[in-house]
């Protein structure tokens, strides 16, 4: 059984618009068809081994009435087949049409999405959809109600198939699913089988069923590649099916697999284009990501180690390394790379890959991985090496540019490093591997153009190597071997250079100098035009003087001075000038002064050399005062550099000289004469920093003289213009001393006020400076300003916390009771005189002020002014109640009133005795203690005069005497 036509499957699930539209003619044969049909369709009737689909139905031949199109639509044939299918009562006709009426309905409901415009009106768009949704639904009854009537039928492949269409078109994907699974279980010789087990994978795949997808795809697989076309698809999706199970292995294997099938050589690879192309990349890129999830780089090896190598390894190397490179995963590409060169390090993609890998790191902006990586990949494919001579010479010519860059590279980046090193260690270190490179550039390319360069700079870094006859050699080929290079002369002069510099065995010495000679007049030859030709003597000369052979170069430039008439000019000014320079090193100064002088008549001096050779002279002077200096001789010493000013006046060495002698002088204490000197260079060089350590000189010799003035002005100056803040201090202080020892009173109390402003520390030289100033207007008589300083002293003191000192407490006490004194002296002027209320007043308030003083002078606790302190307390008392005895009477009271008010005058002074007497018992007590001074003698004293009879004690003269406790 068979049907006549037959709707192809969509290539795509779920059904997408298909844009080919059926168009008039199109149905009009369609209703031929029909109406064929219902005659009998086994005119058209295949064997049903035989593919049913339109393609396969032999020709027919239809006889047309007009070529006008019918105009008719699926709603009239379905009509008519349906109007056939009321009256039809063969069983077989009626499967027929009724299977014929459901694919119309599906047809049409295809054909209607073919036609909706990709942008529609809204409310259109959704009732029309609602329409074909029912179609569709119309359509799967149609089909669900034939396959239930007639499940055994041998044809219901077809009605699956589209009915499964139908589910997909209606959305209702796990029905389609189904249908799909019935389909291949049940037809698997179907025509269908093929494309309905490709979409069912599909359909597994896009619902999440992975491993359904790859049992599907893999029952694609096992029919083979022959007449199947989704095989290579269904090979490569289940690849995919694989990952996303995380099965990575498993994964690798079947891409491996359609890899070895589809790419099985080189060629195949290098000839995928198009969609081969495409998918070639997708599973290189998809396999390196793999291989990353795995691990790294060296999966691949163990992968391929258990499996099999494969000849597009190097394509997996390649994408996981661009993988890593994209992420800037720099050190991870490189090693990809660098794993593949190591797997196959005979290959020829081995050198590109590493050069890739080199640039990698270049881009990564890793000098020191690039630079060690080139020299692996020199190492790897040098010249002459296994790889080099394995390969052909096409390969080697590839080669030779990097190699020939890279060698440059490292050469030249050693050689700049070794030249600006500073540690003598690094310098040898970086100068031998350019040394290396450069050897290397020569054995590897010795006939290329810039060989001679690399010759040159080899000779360069062996002279700076110090390894003399490497450098001779090179310098000689250059010269020599390249005589049209631009550097030939210099490198011929640079030989003469080099044998002059080596210092060969005793045994090799002659055949060395013969040598040197040889060199020199090989020069000579070669380059006759050459300036330094007719120098080579003086030249050799100055070649020793730079390298430092000072006897060497004295003899050559000696020698030349004795044919110095046959020179021109300009030698005679070589000779002379290492003559002079050599001589300076060797210790002969006179000798260096006049070779110098002979060299200063060149008449082509300009003005810089000029300047530089009587700067020279005037250091041969110098030092001529130096050795003078070293043999005793000092007045001579002090000749030479005092004369300098008069042969070299704009010399800066003519300071140096004038400051020495002045120094000198100082040690011969010739201060007289050292002051002169020392003066007058302050004078003529205020500004430089030697005239800073001047005022020291001076001082020193100030104080020899005994000016004391002079010599505080200049740690005046030292404590105004100094920059270490500890000297200015000191400088501060003794200034202050010196201008009290040399009488400049008022400059002193200016200093000794500076410091105690300035300076709170140390703390012992700022309370002597506070007292100093007390001390000095003592002196002047100044109690006012006394008051000020001798209370900044026991500020100081008592603020001072634990960096008082006994000095500091003896100074405060001092103050305090010279304060004290003060007070007493105002008090004991003041007379109790009528109204006694006011004078009264008036002497208690200035005793109180002299209680305090004297009581603070016995707190701080220095004994000489705790016993005068307490005698004076003692005394503050017993005047006031003598005072108040003896004052002035009232005028005008009779006898009696008289003696009321002597009464009265007794009961105050009573309490002022009793407090006299405890504080002189207070001092007098304090012999118990080993002490007895003049201050408790004469508290002994008072007590004699003031103890004969017995008082009460008051209340607030007890509190004074608890104060003096």
């Amino acid at each position: 059984m068979h049907v006549c036509t037959m709707i192809p499957y969509n290539s795509r699930l779920p059904v997408v618009k298909r844009r080919a539209k059926m168009n008039n003619f199109a149905l009009h044969v369609l209703f031929l068809l029909i109406i064929t049909s219902l005659t009998g369709c086994s005119l058209f009737s295949q064997p049903d081994d035989t593919e049913k689909t339109l393609g396969n139905i032999n020709g027919l031949k239809v006889r047309l009435l007009s070529n006008d199109p019918l105009e008719t639509s699926h709603d009239d044939v379905i009509e008519r087949y349906q109007g056939y299918l009321d009256v039809a009562t063969e069983p077989e006709m009626r499967i027929r049409v009724a299977h014929r009426i459901a694919s119309l309905k599906l047809q049409a409901e295809e054909i209607a999405l073919d036609n909706i415009p990709e942008e529609t009106d809204s409310g259109l768009d959704i009732s029309a959809t609602r329409e074909e949704r029912a179609q569709a639904i119309a359509s799967i009854r149609d089909y669900e109600s034939l396959l239930e009537a007639y499940p055994d039928r041998s044809d219901n492949d077809a009605m699956l198939y589209q009915l499964a269409k139908a589910y997909s078109m209606a959305g209702r994907m796990q029905s389609a699913i189904a249908t799909l699974e019935q389909l291949v279980a049940d037809f698997p010789r179907s025509v269908y089988y093929l494309e309905s087990e490709f979409r069912l994978a599909q359909l597994l795949y896009a619902s999440g069923d992975y491993e359904g997808a790859e049992q599907a795809y893999q029952r694609l697989i096992d029919r083979g590649p022959e007449d199947n076309q989704y095989y290579v698809s269904a090979g490569y999706l289940q690849g995919w099916s694989i990952f996303k199970q995380d099965r990575l292995q498993d994964s690798l294997l079947a891409f491996t697999r359609l890899l070895d099938e589809q790419y099985p050589t080189v060629a195949t690879l290098s000839d995928a284009k198009g969609g081969e192309l495409d998918m070639l990349n997708d599973i290189l890129r998809i396999m390196a990501i793999m291989f990353d999830d795995l691990g790294d780089w060296e999966q691949i090896a163990l992968f391929y180690d258990q499996h099999g190598k494969r000849h597009y390894e190097y394509l997996i190397y390649d994408r996981l390394a661009t993988l890593y490179y994209d992420k800037q995963y720099y050190k991870s590409g490189a090693s990809t790379l660098r794993a593949f060169v190591l797997r196959y390090p005979d290959d020829v993609l081995a050198p590109v890959y590493y050069e890739r890998l080199i640039e990698g790191y270049k881009t990564a902006r890793y000098p020191n991985l690039m630079r060690k990586h080139k020299e692996i990949y020199i190492g790897m494919f040098g010249v002459g090496g296994n790889y080099w001579l394995n390969h052909t010479e096409a390969v080697q010519q590839t080669l030779e540019k990097t190699l020939a860059t890279y060698i440059w590279d490292l050469a030249g980046f050693h050689h700049a490093w070794g030249q600006n090193s500073k540690k003598l260690k690094d310098k040898r270190e970086r100068l031998a591997e350019a040394e290396r490179w450069y050897k290397e550039y020569i054995r590897s390319f010795p006939e290329a153009d810039d060989t001679v360069k690399a010759h040159f700079l080899l000779a360069e870094v062996a002279f700076e190597l110090q390894d003399y006859p490497l450098a001779k050699d090179h310098y000689e080929i250059v010269a020599y071997q390249y005589p049209g290079y631009e550097k030939a002369a210099e490198a011929g002069y640079a030989a003469i250079l080099a044998f002059n510099k080596y210092r060969p065995a005793k045994t090799e010495a002659l055949a060395w100098r013969q040598a040197t000679v040889a060199s020199a007049m090989r020069f000579v030859q070669e380059f006759p035009q050459d300036e330094r030709s007719g120098t080579v003597l003086v030249n050799t000369a100055e070649m020793l003087l730079k390298d430092k052979y000072y006897p060497q170069a004295l003899t050559t430039a000696r020698l030349a001075s004795q044919v110095e008439a046959d020179l021109p000019e300009r030698y005679r000014y070589g000779a002379a000038l290492v003559r002079g320079h050599a001589s300076f090193e060797q210790g002969l100064f006179a000798e260096s002064e006049e070779a110098l002088g002979k060299a200063l008549t060149y008449s082509k001096l300009d003005k810089k050399t000029r300047r530089e050779l009587r700067d020279k002279v005037a250091a041969t002077v110098y030092k001529q005062g130096e050795q003078a200096k070293e043999q005793g001789d000092l007045t001579a010493a002090v000749g030479h550099w005092r004369r300098l000013a008069t042969v070299i006046p704009e010399s800066n060495t003519r300071i140096i000289a004038e400051y020495d002698a002045a120094t000198l002088l100082m040690q011969m204490k010739d201060y007289d004469q050292a002051i002169e000197v020392l003066l007058h260079f302050r004078e003529q060089y205020p500004e430089h920093k030697l005239t800073a350590d001047i005022p020291s000189k001076l001082i020193v010799a100030y104080e020899d003289k005994g000016e004391w003035r002079k010599a505080a002005f200049e740690l005046q100056r030292i404590w105004n213009d100094g920059t270490d803040p500890e000297q200015q201090r000191i400088a501060c202080y003794q200034s202050a001393e010196y201008f009290e020892k040399g009488g400049d009173l008022d400059n002193a109390l200016v200093m000794y006020k500076r410091y105690a402003h300035s300076y709170k520390k140390p703390f012992d030289a700022a309370v002597e400076a506070h007292f100093k100033l007390n001390e000095i207007y003592a002196a002047q008589n100044d109690e006012e300003k006394r008051r000020f300083w001798l209370d900044k002293v026991i500020t100081l003191h008592n603020k001072a916390g634990k960096d008082q000192t006994d000095r500091s407490r003896y100074l405060a006490a001092s103050a305090a009771y010279e304060l004290g004194e003060f007070e007493r002296v105002k008090y004991e002027k003041i007379a109790i005189t009528l109204p006694l209320d006011k004078s009264v007043t008036r002497k208690n308030a200035v005793m109180q002020a002299a209680l305090k003083r004297y009581t603070q002078a016995v707190q701080i606790g220095v004994l000489e002014y705790t016993t005068s302190a307490t005698y004076r307390i003692g005394q503050l008392y017993a005047q006031l109640s003598k005072a108040l005895m003896e004052s002035e009477r009232p005028g005008g009271m009779d006898e009696l009133e008289l003696e009321e008010y002597q009464f009265l005058l007794e009961e105050q002074a009573f309490p002022l005795d009793e407090a006299a007497i405890e504080i002189h018992q207070t001092n007098a007590n304090r012999t118990y203690d080993g002490l007895y001074d003049e201050w408790i003698k004469k508290s002994y004293r008072s007590l004699g005069t003031l103890m004969p009879g017995q008082y009460n004690k008051n209340e607030k003269a007890l509190s004074y005497v608890d104060q003096i406790r």
